[in-house]
């Protein structure tokens, strides 16, 4: 890798460690079962689309 690209790589992450070590970061909520219900459903309806593109001609 180019060492122009590991430098900017370096500086981003140790720029996002800091600001997630920081008292006053934020977390985001955690995901509900509303959440995972609904990723199970778009989940299983592009695998639908998936299988029924299959048998299009």
């Amino acid at each position: 890798m180019n060492t122009k690209y590991e430098k900017l790589l370096t500086e981003e992450i140790e720029s996002k460690i800091q600001e997630m070590e920081s008292p006053s970061y934020e977390y985001p909520n955690r995901f509900s079962k509303k959440d995972y219900i609904f990723t199970a459903v778009v989940i299983l309806l592009c695998l639908a689309g998936v299988i029924g593109g299959a048998f299009i001609v």
